[in-house]
């Protein structure tokens, strides 16, 4: 009698629970999410989220290179001088003076004179150069250049090498709990950039995986950032999230006969207008093809799987003002589009 009346009891109390815990989300953020998980529970709906700035405060493939570059953690792509899926590199690029070509030269050659012969002011100068290296790139290239250029660093591993450095980023980056940016200038003044530190996954975020899973709607994240890598974050760090790795589509990578890597052509890469095609062609005929009721994301890179489904119940931004039409979005606040702002600590 008394086991029969505590279940009773637990069942009482958890039926009181809300469907999303308040946390620190915003009025009109909270009461339109949880009128999505209320609207489509059990009705075999999903949600698509975006990883980087989204699911996590900030980028597992940007902090990923800033660890390679602090820790001299680079297998062949020295010998590639950094330039793999660049193109062209001999044009002068803007705010830097200098080719691609001359700028992979110099990091390439910094870089073996450290392994060889530590020195402080040469490190400065390496890991300023590497980031406005970087800036140049997304400045000068466009969004699908960047989104192979970033992976093409870590070339030469093996897979196992990989998902070993992979883990030491994630580990490290994780275990500061916080997140911050920090500027690097070389010595000599010319050369600036800054280092996004640190990942944080937020107790709202995780709360709202979890809720959307007990409510019957099913998560998934389509990223921008390597696919081996969102994987390897989501199945043996952010564990809590609860998604597995057949729900986590990213950029998918092939090893070509120049020791480095392409694209997979038979696979359309979920970055902007790929991220819809990734939905449609993958996630949506799981669910009787319809559109997902949420769409999560933070930047112009989602806006597209934001602005693409007239049946989406809830666009939600994480709102970092990025400036763009993905600050359009956040300041409609009109019950469809919500937005939230989170801090970095």
């Amino acid at each position: 009698m008394k086991r029969t009346l505590a279940i009773i009891l637990i069942a009482l109390l958890w039926s009181c629970k809300p469907a999303l815990e308040r946390g620190n989300w915003n009025k009109e953020t909270y009461e339109a999410l949880s009128a999505v998980i209320a609207g489509s529970a059990n009705s075999g709906a999903y949600a698509v989220f975006d990883c980087d700035n989204t699911t996590i405060i900030h980028d597992v493939t940007h902090t990923l290179m800033v660890y390679q570059i602090e820790n001299l953690k680079f297998a062949s792509a020295p010998e590639h001088l950094f330039l793999d899926g660049l193109g062209d590199v001999d044009f002068p690029l803007e705010g830097l003076g200098i080719s691609a070509r001359e700028m992979g030269q110099s990091l390439a050659d910094e870089y073996y004179s450290l392994k060889e012969n530590w020195s402080d002011s040469l490190f400065q100068d390496f890991r300023a150069r590497f980031l406005a290296f970087y800036s140049s790139i997304d400045a000068n290239y466009d969004y699908g250049t960047l989104c192979l250029w970033e992976p093409s660093l870590s070339v030469g591993f093996s897979e196992e090498e990989l998902l070993d450095l992979g883990r030491e980023s994630l580990s490290h980056w994780l275990s500061q709990g916080r997140a911050w940016d920090e500027e690097w200038t070389s010595p000599d003044g010319r050369f600036t950039g800054v280092a996004h530190k640190g990942l944080v996954l937020t107790p709202e975020i995780q709360d709202l995986y979890v809720s959307l899973s007990r409510a019957g709607i099913t998560p998934y994240i389509c990223s921008a950032s390597p696919e081996w890598l969102v994987e390897l974050f989501c199945t043996e760090f952010a564990t809590g999230l609860g998604v597995p790795a057949e729900r986590i589509y990213g950029i998918r990578l092939v090893d070509n006969e120049s020791g480095s890597w392409s694209y997979d052509s038979t696979y359309r890469q979920p970055f902007k207008e790929g991220k819809v095609a990734c939905i449609d062609n993958y996630i949506a005929p799981l669910h009787g093809n319809a559109a997902p009721v949420l769409v999560a994301g933070d930047s112009g890179g989602d806006v597209a799987m934001l602005t693409a489904y007239p049946e989406m119940k809830a666009g939600l931004i994480i709102d970092w003002d990025k400036g763009g039409e993905i600050d359009e979005l956040a300041g409609r606040c009109d019950g469809r589009y919500i937005s939230q702002k989170f801090t970095k600590q």
